[in-house]
């Protein structure tokens, strides 16, 4: 009988993890397929990558949404606008669309279905990035320039924003 009663307590134990652990899985799998999307794009001609990272939560503010967030920072000889011009020729999808879980299904769904997903792909000189919050790591283009950092780096980022968090407590 005690052998049965601890039975079920694992299983119920286990099934408390896998529900809790699943979305945190789940959307870091998901953040390395959108992240991917600006990784293989390769460098431009005249540019070296210094570093690279992404993120997953809740990355701008308040609110209970997750947002995806991905950024490479490069030293490159071309302009801001030629930057521009060649990280955003290329397709960038959201992230509701290269998900890989429930095929004919879209997870995580847009809190506002009605809202164009368009993923957002920004080029910054690092002179003049600033961050979007405290604590996250989203950058926008401030109006001042910090003459201290070199005028050839720059920040490239995508993001996607705003979906329903489900049980991924980095949402909450």
């Amino acid at each position: 009988m005690k052998n049965k009663i601890r039975g079920v307590m694992v299983i119920v134990y286990l099934a408390v993890i896998v529900t809790i652990s699943w979305p945190y899985v789940q959307n870091n799998i998901l953040l390395g397929k959108f992240a991917s999307q600006l990784y293989v794009i390769p460098l431009p001609p005249n540019t070296i990558q210094l570093s690279k990272y992404k993120s997953v939560g809740n990355l701008y503010g308040t609110g209970n949404h997750l947002d995806f967030l991905a950024v490479l920072e490069i030293e490159s000889a071309l302009s801001e606008t030629e930057l521009m011009q060649y990280y955003s020729a290329n397709l960038i999808k959201p992230a509701n669309e290269i998900c890989f879980i429930k095929p004919g299904e879209r997870y995580p769904e847009p809190i506002d279905a009605n809202r164009d997903r368009v993923v957002s792909i920004d080029v910054i000189p690092k002179s003049q990035a600033e961050y979007e919050h405290n604590g996250s790591n989203v950058f926008y283009k401030a109006d001042s320039v910090n003459h201290n950092i070199g005028l050839n780096l720059f920040i490239i980022q995508i993001k996607d924003t705003h979906y329903a968090p489900g049980w991924d407590l980095r949402a909450h």
